[in-house]
């Protein structure tokens, strides 16, 4: 019984990275009646260049990247590696979730025709914070297999 509970917050960490990862792939920009998921909308926000020359022009290469880390999270959790794959977890929940929020937040202009969608954002958001519970979990759980030494003092 032991053994399941010690992957529960890893599972439930793996959760919140898939569900984030499929936030990434649902509509967060609308354009008319056409939408686009987030990759297509980084792609139009470093064509338009909106991001040139600020503190944040690094977002657009980072946003690319967060699939194969969060992939690599779940490796790393899958594997044993409970606190590395927890923290690669927190740092893509922390960029993807940050981005979803204010995305969130702005909330889709249904009276204008172009605006934020909802959905990927919202499922983001949701996944990246269910990822940082299972994370914090992990991290608060200890060593994975780390045993009492029973009445050593």
């Amino acid at each position: 019984m032991g053994a399941v509970k010690t992957h529960v917050p890893a599972t439930l960490t793996a959760l919140g990275l898939a569900t984030l990862v499929a936030g990434l792939f649902l509509p967060w920009l609308r354009s008319g009646v056409v939408l686009r998921d987030s990759f297509e909308s980084v792609g139009v926000i470093r064509a338009i260049g909106v991001l040139r020359g600020t503190g944040w022009a690094w977002l657009p290469v980072a946003w690319i990247g967060l699939v194969p880390v969060a992939a690599l999270a779940v490796a790393g959790l899958a594997a044993g590696l409970r606190r590395a794959g927890a923290g690669l977890a927190v740092v893509v929940s922390l960029v993807a979730g940050t981005v979803a929020g204010v995305a969130t937040v702005q909330g889709p202009g249904e009276d204008s025709p172009l605006g934020i969608a909802g959905t990927g954002p919202t499922t983001t958001l949701v996944g990246a914070a269910v990822a940082v519970l299972g994370a914090a979990v992990v991290f608060a759980g200890g060593r994975a297999g780390a045993r009492s030494t029973g009445g050593a003092q």
